[in-house]
């Protein structure tokens, strides 16, 4: 389902807490309106300084966390760039600029096991779907412990950089770690984790992944996907400009190799069937 940007609330929203997670890794917890509660799995938000014009655009996070009845969502982003190095000094009590929800989210269709699989800052989408998926948390009018299982495959480049595990694993996900350094277990990457637990499944038909990170490796687990013969959604990052479909900044080549066309993924976006995404390197 699309939802449109006409739909999303703007509001400048007052910080609860901000704290870091792992290098360069911050949460930042927002107090805000209860339309800005109603974000399901996969959506995210445009956030800028509400005190600075530099940048002048905002910035697109996914949703990590919400909590309807107390009023906050929280948001967590790699300190990288401009906004973000901005905003790593604001404190409670701060204010920054906030609107959404924008986009789609992940499918809520019943499957024996989720797999998600996470590289970089690319479990930021999966904390509320692991939560759904596994009925800890209703989203709306959407299935909600629609999965007997949910794993999380996590790659990152040395484990300094992992976040949010222990809300992970408190939201009944098995956790699969990589690190290509081997700073945990043995150099890797999570690609490598992903097919390990695909190798133990006996029924693909009965699993679901969805995957957000750096392009090539939702490049790989699209092919891994494409091979095995599973369902596989794609969280995509494409940078955003405006957020709301005007700018055509953020498009991605949709269909098939020989016939495709471009979608925003702010709008038709930011989750697409793997399947269905054209990507650089496969014209």
């Amino acid at each position: 389902m699309t939802h449109y940007a006409d739909l999303a609330i703007s509001a400048e929203v007052e910080i609860l807490d901000h704290r870091q997670l792992a290098t360069d890794t911050r949460l930042v917890r927002l107090a805000v309106p209860d339309a800005l509660c109603a974000a399901i799995p996969g959506q995210f938000f445009m956030l800028r300084d509400a005190r600075s014009s530099d940048p002048l655009i905002g910035r697109a996070f996914a949703m990590y966390d919400v909590d309807p009845q107390a009023g906050w969502i929280d948001l967590v982003y790699l300190v990288k760039g401009k906004l973000t190095s901005s905003i790593v000094d604001k404190r409670p009590g701060d204010h920054l600029c906030l609107w959404g929800p924008l986009g789609n989210g992940f499918d809520d269709r019943p499957t024996e096991h989720l797999i998600m699989v996470a590289g970089g800052i690319g479990q930021t989408p999966f904390l509320s779907l692991a939560r759904e998926a596994t009925g800890r948390q209703a989203f709306g009018n959407r299935n909600c412990g629609y999965a007997q299982r949910v794993s999380l495959c996590y790659g990152v480049r040395s484990s300094h950089y992992l976040a949010g595990l222990d809300a992970f694993q408190a939201a009944g996900a098995e956790i699969h770690v990589a690190t290509e350094d081997g700073s945990i277990g043995r150099p890797q990457r999570v690609t490598e984790v992903l097919t390990g637990l695909l190798d133990q499944t006996s029924d693909l038909s009965r699993t679901r992944l969805v995957c957000c990170g750096p392009e090539p490796m939702m490049q790989a687990v699209a092919r891994i996907a494409s091979q095995r013969g599973a369902d596989c959604q794609v969280s995509l990052e494409t940078p955003m400009a405006c957020g709301i479909g005007i700018c055509f900044t953020c498009v991605a080549k949709v269909g098939s190799p020989s016939q495709w066309d471009y979608q925003r993924t702010c709008v038709e976006g930011p989750v697409f069937d793997a399947a269905m995404i054209v990507w650089d390197d496969a014209e």
